[in-house]
């Protein structure tokens, strides 16, 4: 029997404290962001979680963007605004091999 290996992925940690505000508290994360509080304590402490979560934690942080004032300044367009592709690029890291 062969053993398959999860992918795995960290979020970028010079984003998570932007991220935080928009988590909210323990009881509200789940319809927030659509992770645990569990999951959360991963992410920001740097560890690797599934590449599944993390694509989904992605996709409902990145719809409310715009509403992170720490992205425009870490991703700023020339002309002013948001650069969602740069954002988008700089979310997810791979995770350290062990």
């Amino acid at each position: 029997m062969t053993e398959s290996k999860q992918r795995m992925c960290v979020i970028n940690p010079d984003l998570v404290d932007e991220i935080g505000p928009l988590v909210g508290g323990q009881c509200e994360i789940m319809t927030r962001v659509g992770i645990s509080w569990n999951s959360w304590i991963k992410i920001t402490g740097g560890l690797p979680v599934r590449l599944s979560l993390a694509h989904r934690f992605k996709a409902r942080v990145l719809a409310d963007a715009d509403s992170i004032e720490g992205f425009y300044r870490k991703f700023p367009l020339p002309g002013g605004g948001l650069d969602h592709a740069a954002l988008d690029n700089a979310f997810l890291l791979p995770a350290p091999r062990t």
